[in-house]
């Protein structure tokens, strides 16, 4: 991964402070800290804090789209506290709301070039999203939730190691916290030039349907879908991550056995 990230960095930096690049200076770069939707990616932390120090010294916005990854799901308030970094715009939603529609967008004071109550629109600043906000967050901090989510991700990453050595199928194991995904991948097929196997699409629909036949529901991401994402409740208990763990395996079993 260390020669991508270093050619990834100078990519971007070249690409802000060459004239001759043939692109006009971006108004931002963002970037998800933990790709969901992609598949559960985690971003390098050395790559993050490359891409601060590069749209820093260029004068360019570093927007972070915290809306999955935010408040507590990868065992740090927000994902990229992992890297240590600042960004200039954070994204936030989901989590924040407890099931009501709430969403923010936090900024530094010098992107600020709204006029005094210019930002106000209808059905913005819901009082009982807002509530349910703040209430969150005071739980989220009482309750140590970042550390609880750190100690039942790991206890789910290592149940899901177990099962790896079982079924050739499951291959990269990643994310952070509770924020977990498994790529599923045919070992039969034939391997790509950097010898991993294909990835194993017509798999993981039948896993999710064998899933939630027991009562455990999961969502697919990633490339040709082929990508199962562990996203549970923050307040999950070790006992219940047992079970997503054993339903996930008798589930897996059964859908390997259809193909």
């Amino acid at each position: 991964r260390e020669p991508g990230v270093r050619a990834n960095l100078h990519y971007l930096e070249n690409l802000l402070n060459d004239p001759e690049a043939g692109v006009q200076l971006p108004a931002a770069v963002i970037l998800e800290v933990v790709q969901g939707e992609g598949g559960v990616i985690p971003a390098d932390l050395d790559w993050l804090r490359g891409v601060r120090r590069i749209t820093e010294k260029a004068g360019v916005a570093l927007i972070v789209d915290e809306i999955q990854s935010g408040f507590a799901r990868t065992g740090k308030m927000f994902a990229f506290e992992h890297a240590g970094i600042i960004p200039d715009v954070v994204v936030m939603s989901k989590a924040i709301g407890g099931s009501l529609p709430l969403a923010v967008v936090v900024y530094r004071s010098w992107l600020d070039t709204w006029l005094p109550g210019a930002h106000a629109g209808t059905f913005r600043g819901n009082q009982m999203a807002m509530a349910t906000g703040s209430a969150v967050m005071r739980y989220l901090q009482e309750h140590s939730i970042c550390e609880h989510a750190i100690a039942m991700g790991a206890r789910l990453s290592g149940h899901l190691r177990a099962l790896q050595r079982d079924f050739p199928q499951l291959g990269d194991i990643r994310g952070r916290g509770l924020m977990l995904g498994v790529e599923l991948v045919d070992p039969s097929g034939a391997r790509d030039v950097q010898g991993h196997p294909p990835l194993f699409a017509r798999l993981a629909p039948l896993i999710q349907r064998e899933c939630l036949k027991r009562g455990l529901i999961l969502e697919l991401g990633g490339r040709h879908a082929s990508v199962v994402r562990f996203l549970p409740p923050l307040i999950i208990t070790a006992e219940q991550i047992d079970e997503v763990a054993e339903i996930f395996g008798r589930a897996l079993n059964a859908a390997v056995a259809q193909v």
